[in-house]
């Protein structure tokens, strides 16, 4: 299997301007009443009068292991074993609403005729849901970015190789301990039969 590709998120760059789900509707043709394939969430926290709340962009998270595949009796959404994106079939979807029942963060959405579509990262436009696309690549090498990416203002929403988000993610963490007056701990890389310690830098 190729690499995951999947969605970095950045809750700390985010403003809430639902830029990312008006242009992946933009994207996609669809009508501005219909079900978002990416939505933006006010998480709250606190109790009054000390409350915050602070804007979470979500999507179909591609999971490693899909519970709407699984339980799809259509075969209509796979795992791609190029990069990892879930896609659906829509022609061979039947609209039981399995793969709704199933998914814990609610990506699944229907048309008016029932049938199941949801984020497919951008794998073509208008309504498909990325079957038969080939291969996701990066901008580098000639593909396009996800509308979502595209259209953060705050730049908050990336995509790509899991490997390189992971990469991302510890480079802003990094970041954000340099500017705190704190310590970063970082345990020592040896066999669990080693002696070993774990490392203060300051």
């Amino acid at each position: 299997m190729g690499e995951q590709w999947a969605f970095y998120f950045d809750a700390n760059k985010c403003i809430g301007c639902h830029a990312c789900s008006v242009s992946c509707k933009q994207r996609h043709d669809r009508d501005s009443d219909q079900d978002e394939w990416r939505t933006v969430r006010n998480v709250e926290s606190g109790e009054f009068p000390d409350v915050s709340s602070m804007p979470i962009s979500m999507s179909c998270m591609h999971c490693s292991d899909a519970p709407c595949e699984k339980v799809c009796p259509c075969n209509s959404i796979e795992k791609r074993e190029e990069d990892g994106i879930v896609t659906v079939d829509r022609d061979s979807c039947i609209g039981c609403h399995y793969c709704a029942w199933a998914c814990p963060y609610g990506a699944p959405t229907y048309d008016d005729g029932g049938i199941m579509s949801k984020c497919n990262m951008c794998l073509g436009e208008g309504p498909g849901g990325g079957h038969d696309m080939p291969p996701r690549e990066e901008q580098e090498d000639g593909g396009s970015t996800p509308a979502c990416v595209d259209n953060c203002v705050g730049d908050a929403i990336k995509a790509g190789p899991v490997s390189e988000l992971k990469a991302e993610a510890s480079k802003e963490a990094l970041e954000r301990f340099a500017s705190e007056p704190a310590n970063v701990i970082v345990e020592a890389d040896r066999d669990d039969d080693e002696a070993g310690a774990v490392t203060y830098e300051v």
